[in-house]
Order: C-alpha cells, then sequence, then structure tokens
C-alpha cells in the first residue's frame, strides 16, 4: 500500500490523487457521517476496548454487546435519546454543534466562551472538567432544538477534541520519527502511527478497564511475549525502584507495529488490521462471514476491503447485532486518518528529535545509578552531552535528564539535583532473566569507557539514530519472504482456507529456520509476524471462517496469484549472507 504523506492530505486535493487507503476512508466517513462536508471524526478519547484479548481463550467472548444504534436506542426507552459524536481537528474541546440528521444542516456552533478564555490566557483546565460543562450545555441545546421542531432521533451533537489531539502530538514529538520509519519499514500505512493519538492521546500511564497498557493499549500477555516486562531494582537505602517498560514508547513502539503487521497480514489489508488492532481479529473473521451471506456484491473479484466498507456503511447494522463491533469500531480508522490529517499544517523534520542508545550492562556485571552518571556529568557540564531528548529540557541536572530520557524507571525527583538514596539504583544485566534496559544520550558509551568504566554490553546496543530502522539489505530477503508476501495478498482476495493455511504453516516452518540459523533483526522481525499471523489462523473463529468461506466460494474461482511450490518437509535453510542487522 502507498504511503500516504500529508502533502497527500489537502482537503482541496482531487480525491484521485489520494492514496488508496485515503480515498476510502474519505468516502467511508462520508456514508457514514451522513455530512458532505464531514470527513474525519474522532470517536470519544480514549477508548478502552477489549481488543486484543478477542483470540484469548477465558477473556472477552465474541458475544460482548456493542453500543446500540439509534433506532435500537429509541426502541429501548420512552424517550428517543440525540446521537452524540466526538470529532477530532475540526472543531476545539470547547465546541459543541447541532446538527439535524435529515438534512446534514449545522443548526447551531456552540462555543464554552469563557473557559476558552481561560486556556488562551494560561489556565491549565481539565478536560474531563470541561466536558461536563459540554454536557449541561449539550442538554439546553438538545430541548432548544427539540423544542424547534426537530425530533430527537434526528439531533446529533458533536464534540471537538482538537485540544487533546493537538497535546498528543506534542507529547509524540521525540518519538514520531521512529513510527514513520518503522511504518514504512513494515509496509503499513502512516494511519499507523495515529494509533497512540486515537488510543490514549499518546499517554503512557493509562490502563484500559481490560488491563491493557501503553500509548499502543496491548495486553499484558501480548507485551510479555514481545519482550516487554515489568521488574524491580534494588537502591543504596533498601527500597526498591519499580520499572514498568511499558511506559516507555520506545520499548513498545515495535512491539506494537510487529503485532499490527500480523494483523493485517491474517485479516489481508490494513483497513480492516487497523479495526482488528481495536475491536479484535475474531470480530474481523465474523464481519467477513457477514459479507458472504449479506452482501449483494459478493463477487470472485471482490476484496476484504469491499467487505470492510461494506461493514461499516451498509451492513453495520448486520455486523454489530451481537458483536463487539460497536460504533467506536466503526469509526476508529476515520479517527486515525482524522488524527493524521490534524499534522498536515504541521511541519514534518525527518530527522529525529530524540537521539539515544538503548543498553544493557554485560552479563555479571552491577553498577549503581551515581557511579553511572558521574562522568556523564562532567561531561554534561564541561561540553553540554546532547541527546537526552526533548522530555529533558526543563531538566537542570543529570539525575533529572536520566528519568527524562527513562519514564519506565520509577525513579523519585532530587532537591537538589544530586542522585537521591531512594534513586540510586543498583543496575544489573538482567533480573529473573529479564534484560534491564535503558536510555543514554548516544556519546555515553564512549564517554563511560574513556572514564574506565566498561560494564555495558556493545553486542545488546541499539541506537535510535538516523539509520534507525532502514530497509533490509537484498542479501536478507529471502525467496520465502517473497512466498509469503504472495501469500497475503491471496489473502486478500478471500483466501481463508485450509490449503493457504498449510503453506502459512510450512512458511512459519521456514522463518523459525532461518532466524535460528541467522538471527539478525530482519529475521526476527519476519518471524514475530508470521507467528501472529500463524496463531490467529490456528484460532477458533478463524475456523469458522473458513468454513464458511469454503461454502461462499464455492464453484467460483477466486482471483490471487500463484504461490512457487513449497516442499511438504522444512528443508534445511538458504545459506544467508553476511549483512547488518
Amino acid at each position: 500500500m502507498h504511503v500516504p504523506f500529508l502533502s497527500d492530505l489537502s482537503p482541496d486535493a482531487d480525491e484521485s490523487a489520494l492514496p488508496q487507503a485515503g480515498q476510502l476512508i474519505r468516502r467511508l466517513s462520508v456514508v457514514m457521517l451522513g455530512a458532505v462536508t464531514l470527513l474525519v471524526f474522532l470517536i470519544v478519547g480514549p477508548q478502552f476496548h477489549p481488543g486484543l484479548s478477542q483470540i484469548a481463550p477465558g477473556m472477552f467472548s465474541f458475544g460482548l454487546s456493542s453500543s446500540p444504534t439509534p433506532n435500537e436506542a429509541a426502541s429501548a426507552n420512552e424517550r428517543a435519546a440525540p446521537v452524540i459524536e466526538d470529532l477530532s481537528a475540526q472543531d476545539s474541546n470547547f465546541t459543541i454543534r447541532v446538527i439535524d440528521r435529515r438534512s446534514n444542516e449545522v443548526l447551531e456552533v456552540f462555543t464554552l466562551t469563557e473557559l476558552r478564555t481561560a486556556h488562551r490566557n494560561g489556565k491549565n483546565l481539565d478536560w474531563g472538567t470541561v466536558d461536563e460543562h459540554r454536557y449541561e450545555a449539550m442538554e439546553r441545546l438538545v430541548d432548544k432544538h427539540e423544542a424547534r421542531g426537530v425530533p430527537l432521533e434526528d439531533i446529533i451533537v458533536r464534540w471537538g477534541r482538537a485540544n487533546q489531539v493537538q497535546t498528543a502530538h506534542k507529547r509524540d514529538r521525540g518519538y514520531q520519527a521512529y513510527e514513520r520509519r518503522l511504518a514504512e519499514y513494515l509496509g503499513l500505512s502512516l494511519l499507523a502511527t495515529e494509533i497512540g493519538t486515537v488510543e490514549t492521546f499518546n499517554r503512557d500511564h493509562l490502563v484500559s478497564t481490560a488491563g491493557a497498557l501503553s500509548r499502543y493499549q496491548m495486553l499484558p500477555w501480548v507485551l510479555r511475549r514481545g519482550g516487554v516486562t515489568e521488574y524491580s531494582l534494588p537502591t543504596e537505602n533498601d527500597s526498591w525502584v519499580r520499572v514498568r517498560e511499558e511506559r516507555h514508547p520506545l520499548l513498545v513502539l515495535e512491539p506494537a507495529f510487529l503485532l499490527l503487521r500480523g494483523y493485517v497480514n491474517a485479516v489481508g489489508h490494513e483497513l480492516p488490521g487497523l479495526s482488528a488492532y481495536h475491536t479484535g481479529p475474531g470480530n474481523v473473521f465474523k464481519l467477513y462471514r457477514h459479507y458472504y451471506t449479506s452482501a449483494k456484491h459478493f463477487t470472485r473479484s471482490s476484496t476484504v476491503a469491499d467487505a470492510y466498507a461494506w461493514a461499516v456503511t451498509d451492513g453495520f447494522d448486520t455486523v454489530s447485532e451481537g458483536s463487539a463491533f460497536g460504533s467506536d469500531s466503526r469509526g476508529y480508522v476515520p479517527a486515525l486518518y482524522g488524527s493524521l490529517a490534524a499534522r498536515e499544517d504541521q511541519r514534518i523534520d525527518p530527522s529525529p528529535s530524540l537521539r539515544a542508545a538503548r543498553v544493557q550492562l554485560k552479563p555479571g556485571a552491577t553498577l549503581t545509578l551515581r557511579e553511572l552518571l558521574a562522568p556523564l556529568g562532567a561531561t554534561d557540564r564541561s561540553r553540554r552531552l546532547s541527546g537526552w531528548g526533548p522530555a529533558a529540557d526543563t531538566a537542570t541536572s543529570t539525575y533529572g535528564r536520566f528519568r527524562a530520557l527513562n519514564p519506565h524507571f520509577d525513579l523519585p525527583p532530587s532537591s537538589d539535583g544530586t542522585v537521591p538514596a531512594g534513586g540510586n539504583v543498583r543496575l544489573a544485566s538482567s533480573v529473573e532473566g529479564r534484560a534491564v534496559q535503558f536510555f543514554l544520550p548516544l556519546r555515553a558509551p564512549d564517554v563511560l569507557r574513556a572514564a574506565g568504566i566498561d560494564a555495558l554490553d556493545s553486542t545488546a546496543t541499539f541506537r535510535y539514530d538516523d539509520s534507525t530502522y532502514a530497509p533490509p539489505a537484498p542479501s536478507q530477503v529471502t525467496k520465502w519472504d517473497r512466498q509469503y508476501d504472495t501469500l497475503v495478498e491471496n489473502i486478500a482476495h478471500f483466501g481463508f482456507t485450509k490449503q493457504n493455511r498449510k503453506r502459512l504453516l510450512r512458511l512459519y516452518d521456514r522463518f523459525q529456520a532461518l532466524a535460528e540459523q541467522r538471527p539478525t533483526r530482519y529475521r526476527r522481525r519476519q518471524l514475530e509476524i508470521i507467528s501472529t499471523h500463524r496463531r490467529l489462523w490456528r484460532s477458533g473463529p478463524w475456523e469458522e471462517l473458513a468454513e464458511a468461506t469454503k461454502r461462499a466460494t464455492e464453484g467460483m474461482e477466486i482471483e490471487g496469484q500463484p504461490l512457487d511450490i513449497l516442499p511438504t518437509q522444512t528443508p534445511v535453510p538458504d545459506s544467508l549472507q553476511a549483512s547488518t542487522p
């Protein structure tokens, strides 16, 4: 899929010039919202959802009820209710837009002017409190327009979220370049880079009611499988400092995007793949089954993108009944697009504002934080050691900068800038088998070696700089990778067949053997992606989809490309040339 850049997102651009994903989302948004001028919106955020638990046994079932449609709400209550929606970039957090559903006429745009003025004058406002004021104003507005003859069920109320989106993008300043690069590396569009904004407004400490963690809202068992862990480190005063890796964006970025890529491959297209990240792959598989039996235009040339477009428009009532695929799921992809479009007036600097090294001590080595920071503090004072990142802009000490660069360490503040006893953790290579990872400026390892501290494991160092997430060398890509790409292309044409699963399982064995032979980062990432794909295709919801696919496509020659003949036995891995991981 073409990666949409912000220059592609001008509202004045001709639709034919938009990227494929952008064209589809714009069409979906217009149909879904019934307003010609409204192209994107942001649902009430952050949205906490069962999402990643959909395939996990013993957790959320597929029978979760969705939000009622307006008609259902009207029949369930004595008095009908207006439809409440949230917007992103179009309106501020102080705005309420009232619309007549029948004509899409904007009846009124109401603004909490006093609160907006206070905010502009520098007052720090709690958005929850602002929403309470908006709710009170909304009730008055709804009553007013109902009294003027507008049926209550035809009143649409939309709330803006532009201020929160803008703040979320500021929080993402140090990590945005790496999100964009990893998305391009994985063949994803820039929609993926807005997951953190839509899920949590890029707040790393939020925990959902389902237990999802991090700005990307991943369940603990998914994080642990991706290597994101939690542990505690002892300090010099016998206290303990908790380390929660899900609170560092760079430690959860790659697991989140690799998971998304696995979802995209498993469901056959990026748009339903993004939806699967939110609502769970099982609901997307169920969506496809409904498309087979309910859509009028299912043909041999249909694709899963057609099924998704049908599900969020004409087929929404069918898909949402008895499913967790409700109004929030319907609006998730347009919400990502709206958040991305909100960046169109921002200058995008391709050079990352945060340059750092993720480091780990050598096996058996130990070091206190005070010992680690002493030579860095001396360099910091003399030559202003750079690379602590935007979050450290206001820090006045080396300890404060370390805290800002390592938010996953729950270090106490310091009143005088020195390392306090309760923050002087004893660093080690690992704790109970869990790697102790922390971040330093890029030049810090050289400074430490020059000071006689040779405790860092150079083989475990990962640099975040201009070369991070560069494409793999051609010698890394094998014919098996190309066959997997072809298989994914065929899945887009409803290739949910037992034969394709056999191909997938053989490719998985091949990827596993290749990763064991040469565990480069590229090979490990490929294995992680296909592992997610394999897990989903061995689930109960996929089995039901495969049976439905067999019935729906019987006697129908589905479009797709032939794969090379795959061996039934996993042979000795191909010889891979040496290359940079």
